[in-house]
């Protein structure tokens, strides 16, 4: 009979008696076979691929030496059927029971747990009692997860909860997984609030984590949070903000506030300054409010003197709205915000018109306003200094590295052993500084230090850089993004 889906293939059933048994033959005949292929289904049934025009004596004479070869087949040189089906595991004060199965399409040991809490190992068929149980103790911390997830004390993956901030309650949602290692929070764009947190995390651990988080929420969800009124503050006192503690340190008449940060990966207490003269006061988790107040009475001074009694002037404060202004390279570039349905922007001549998600809060709003002038402050440095990385590299006899752009707060430049970071913000900058900056990250791939033969490679490519560098350094800290 000739095969309906191949013509080239001619299928023929026929059955033969073997040693008082019937055999039941189904051979298919192909032009492109050159030898007999067997595939047993069954004792009493076979499958054979054949070349075409192989006569049925042949056939014939080919099975009975293929039946003769299995039944005298060594049996060592057959698969063994597993004995092993199952057995239990302790982990962690658990006692877990599993099962093994057989299956052949398996190359390796395949492990699984079910919804019902049920685990399954899957053999192929060649590994022994002691091969699967070195696999689970190889995979218990994996096995313990995955179970204790089906378990009904392990907390719910999904949970929806309250926080209280200025006298409203703030919904949030509770995501929990295996994958997660610790405890995050995050407000997306339209102010939903959503905590991930690890699988075995609990409820009370959590909403205490967000507790301690609501000065950070508040912004980001249009909450005002109340302003801690400095008369309510004892000397060397502290009040509980919606974020955590805080306090205040007097110098000459002056009440200088101050935030406390807790991190645990900080080994002692230190005082970090921003550029609008705010002071945050980061301790270990143990610090406490009376030795933080005692430690910043000592350094009063100090944060005097760089915040009051400052004289650099503050930074500008960017409101990232519609018609704000920026300097661009010599220029300047307007931003033009209107709502849609994605975040993304073009360049209009001077003007940069920005798309933001209508669902967004006024926070979001301006962050991502914020993301996407950087963005392009970023695209458009990095095409501006190419060609003075060119010109320089080649003077200075210097490939051309990879260039990076970051806000750093710092550094306008940065070089390292593959690539040179600029700071995005040169963007604002004039022109020529940017020319400065790429000359003196490029002088670092020669000379990497600031020694007099750094600078005499700078000024021999540069004889006005001096002049330069001293407009970077009055003027460095108008750029602001």
């Amino acid at each position: 009979m000739q095969s309906t889906f191949d013509p080239e293939i001619f299928i023929e059933k026929i059955l033969l008696q073997m040693n008082g048994k019937a055999i039941q033959v189904l051979v298919s005949y192909r032009k492109d076979q050159n030898e007999i292929q067997y595939s047993p289904v069954s004792d009493t049934r076979i499958i054979i691929q054949a070349p075409y025009g192989l006569s049925k004596e042949e056939l014939r004479k080919g099975v009975q030496n293929y039946l003769t070869w299995k039944g005298t087949k060594p049996a060592g040189t057959q698969k063994p059927t597993p004995s092993f089906t199952g057995g239990t595991i302790h982990i962690r004060g658990y006692d877990i029971p599993y099962s093994v199965v057989l299956n052949p399409r398996r190359k390796t040991l395949y492990l699984s747990i079910y919804p019902d809490g049920r685990v399954e190992v899957e053999n192929p068929g060649n590994a022994t009692e002691e091969d699967i149980k070195r696999f689970l103790t190889s995979e218990k911390e994996w096995i313990y997860r995955e179970y204790y997830c089906t378990r009904p004390d392990c907390p719910p993956s999904r949970e929806e909860h309250t926080v209280q901030i200025n006298e409203k309650p703030i919904p949030y949602q509770i995501s929990r997984s295996t994958r997660n290692k610790r405890i995050t929070l995050k407000v997306h764009g339209n102010g939903t609030i959503e905590v991930s947190a690890p699988y075995n995390a609990p409820t009370d651990t959590i909403t205490a984590f967000v507790e301690s988080r609501k000065s950070w929420i508040a912004p980001k969800i249009g909450v005002q949070v109340p302003e801690i009124q400095q008369g309510s503050i004892l000397q060397g006192g502290s009040a509980n903000t919606a974020g955590g503690d805080a306090g205040h340190v007097t110098w000459e008449g002056h009440t200088i506030p101050y935030t406390i940060k807790r991190n645990p990966r900080a080994k002692r207490t230190t005082i970090k300054v921003n550029r609008d003269r705010e002071v945050c006061v980061v301790s270990p988790p143990h610090g406490s409010v009376t030795h933080i107040h005692a430690f910043m009475t000592q350094n009063a001074e100090w944060v005097y003197t760089h915040t009051i009694g400052s004289v650099r002037p503050l930074p500008l404060k960017r409101t990232y709205e519609d018609g704000e202004v920026f300097p661009f390279l010599d220029e300047s570039i307007t931003i033009r915000i209107r709502r849609g349905y994605e975040l993304s922007y073009s360049r209009q001549g001077d003007e940069l018109l920005i798309t933001v998600p209508a669902d967004f809060t006024d926070y979001n709003s301006k962050m991502a306003v914020k993301q996407v002038v950087s963005a392009f402050f970023a695209e458009q440095l990095s095409l501006f200094a190419l060609p003075y990385f060119t010109r320089y590299g080649a003077l200075l006899n210097v490939p051309i590295p990879q260039i990076k752009t970051r806000d750093q707060k710092t550094k306008w430049g940065a070089c390292t052993s593959k690539s040179i970071i600029l700071n995005l913000r040169l963007c604002m900058a004039p022109q020529r500084i940017i020319e400065y900056v790429v000359l003196h990250e490029l002088a670092h791939k020669i000379h990497p230090d600031h020694s007099p033969r750094f600078w005499n490679t700078v000024e021999r490519m540069m004889p006005d850089y001096r002049e330069r560098r001293e407009y970077l350094k009055k003027h460095g800290h108008e750029w602001v993004l």
